[in-house]
């Protein structure tokens, strides 16, 4: 697929997105739990498929691993939780699915919680605390174990703290790759400053396109997700 057909559809695309948006929970209004479940979905999908890290995240939850006081054994039953298979609907189908790397997530959701808690610390706490977007993200990194740049914007976007900041997953870099030839090593992702050089760079490009950074990203998601499903790029 060439670029100037990508770029039709993305603009095609933001404007649906645009029209059909849902209202997000204001962050204020979410309990600590909730909270915690966010944080599960986006630590989860940079291991494995979104559909799948929903569904993990909400077998946490529905445990009720994400209200209690941690336990000696808290570790042990979040992975006894990641290892049970877990059923997908995807395109009208049902398949069932294990999720990748439990055991490393199982631990650094148990370390993210235990620590918290330890610190008397809560996500609310820290939210509050920022005087702005980009501190909230910077913190979630130094608080979240597991949380690069990327999962901590995608966060603050699902909780409805800010919509402005890029998740520069795979997808979006390819798009920046061919359109604006960036083409950074995975580590350098990992460094907030690296990270939000080239997210300027993304903001240039949801301005041209004449929408939000929220809105251009996800209609990008979506189209490069897509074309590479269908083999178009």
């Amino acid at each position: 697929m060439k670029i100037t057909a990508v770029n039709r559809t993305i603009r095609a695309l933001c404007t649906e997105v645009k029209g059909s948006a849902k209202e997000v929970l204001d962050w204020q209004l979410r309990t600590e739990e909730e909270l915690l479940h966010e944080v599960c979905i986006c630590m989860f999908s940079s291991q494995m498929i979104f559909e799948v890290a929903e569904e993990a995240a909400q077998q946490i939850k529905d445990h009720g691993l994400l209200r209690e006081t941690t336990s000696e054994d808290y570790e042990q039953r979040l992975l006894a939780v990641l290892g049970k298979p877990l059923a997908i609907e995807r395109d009208g189908k049902i398949r069932f699915a294990r999720p990748r790397f439990k055991n490393r997530l199982a631990s650094l959701l148990s370390t993210t919680v235990n620590t918290m808690r330890i610190h008397g610390q809560s996500l609310r706490d820290t939210l509050f605390s920022a005087s702005s977007a980009h501190e909230a993200r910077e913190l979630l990194v130094q608080q979240v174990w597991g949380f690069g740049p990327k999962q901590a914007s995608l966060f603050l976007r699902r909780v409805g703290y800010c919509a402005e900041l890029a998740v520069l997953d795979t997808h979006i870099l390819d798009y920046l790759r061919v359109a604006r030839g960036i083409d950074p090593k995975p580590s350098a992702l990992s460094r907030l400053s690296s990270y939000e050089l080239i997210e300027v760079e993304f903001q240039r490009v949801a301005e041209e396109f004449g929408h939000t950074v929220g809105c251009v990203d996800l209609a990008m998601w979506v189209t490069m997700r897509v074309a590479k499903q269908e083999a178009l790029w």
